[in-house]
């Protein structure tokens, strides 16, 4: 039998234990609690200038300085657990009128949305790029000319979007977005009272491979193809390799009532990226224009891991017209 001291002894025990589990609990607690409201806020921005000099057969040269780019945002998220955060991006662009009445200035919305992240995805709400803008168009290697016009629609508001990186650490990744619209706003001519516009699409990487397939639809006209039309549908794939100095991507898209577009683009990095040089050819086959197609060159030099400048030219015809463009530019991003 214990005697009282004993007895004593252990309820301090116990008692000293549960101090040390009380304690040990609430720390993590804390903790838990410093990594939730953990929050974070970048400013950034870019501003980039070219000098654009052209020649089209009937049209004559043409000289331009040509906002390249003259943009600031604010991005952040904010730690919600572990794994899990909220996320914004609100980004503002100037581009330059096109008209004596037309706003100057910061005039253009790029991003306006905020989101969830975390080991279910990453969900998005409002005025973003869209899955195939963020993954596709490999081949668009140049700064000003060339692939620059993205397949399918790049960018819109009132847009939900879902992704899904690396599944189970396999290097697939899924994607999708619709835009919600039943005001016919942001999809102007839409049909339906609620979505006007969806997409799906997938990438899968493999060592310095990666592959993506997409597939958008409008209810109205709003994407644009290479003889400047508009069309409601498009579907493509792109293939990008990357290995040491060298990166290439190739680029296929159906336009819907037109044809075909293809796009090959590579770049030859030297010297610890510091200057680089790249080159690309592209082509149409569309049902009424078979004679579309333009080769370029470019090569850009980096004054410093933010502030660059490159020369691009290219030659291109398109039936029977033809011509040539050269620009010389420079960017620093912030």
């Amino acid at each position: 039998m214990k005697k009282r001291g004993d007895l004593t002894g252990d309820c301090i025990m116990r008692l000293s234990w549960a101090v040390i589990g009380i304690y040990a609990f609430a720390s993590q607690l804390h903790a838990a609690e410093a990594v939730k409201n953990q929050s974070e806020t970048t400013l950034y921005g870019a501003l980039a200038y070219s000098v654009w000099n052209g020649y089209s057969k009937g049209e004559g040269s043409s000289h331009n300085l040509y906002t390249h780019a003259a943009r600031i945002g604010f991005e952040g998220q904010e730690r919600l657990g572990e794994t899990a955060a909220a996320i914004f991006n609100f980004r503002f662009d100037s581009q330059t009128p096109t008209k004596p009445d037309y706003i100057s200035g910061l005039n253009s919305t790029r991003y306006a949305y905020i989101g969830l992240k975390g080991d279910f995805g990453k969900l998005t709400l409002g005025r973003q790029d869209t899955f195939w803008y963020d993954y596709g168009s490999a081949a668009s290697v140049f700064q000003d000319i060339f692939d620059y016009g993205w397949a399918g629609l790049s960018t819109a508001s009132k847009m939900i979007r879902y992704e899904k990186a690396d599944i189970g650490g396999s290097g697939l990744t899924l994607g999708a977005s619709a835009v919600l619209d039943g005001k016919h706003e942001a999809i102007p001519g839409g049909k339906s009272r609620a979505f006007n516009a969806y997409e799906v699409g997938a990438t899968y990487e493999k060592g310095p491979w990666s592959l993506f397939a997409g597939y958008q639809h409008t209810n109205s006209d709003m994407i644009y193809t290479r003889d400047n039309d508009k069309i409601r549908e498009v579907m493509g794939a792109s293939v990008t390799y990357r290995e040491g100095p060298v990166y290439v991507g190739f680029d296929y898209e159906h336009h819907a009532s037109k044809g075909e577009h293809y796009a090959l683009g590579a770049i030859w990095y030297k010297e610890r990226r510091k200057h680089h040089l790249y080159g690309g050819i592209e082509m149409v086959d569309y049902d009424h224009q078979k004679k579309w197609y333009q080769g370029a060159l470019g090569y850009t030099y980096y004054f410093s891991p933010h502030t660059y400048s490159w020369l691009e030219g290219q030659s291109w015809k398109q039936d029977k017209l033809h011509g040539y463009d050269v620009v010389l530019g420079m960017r620093h991003n912030f």
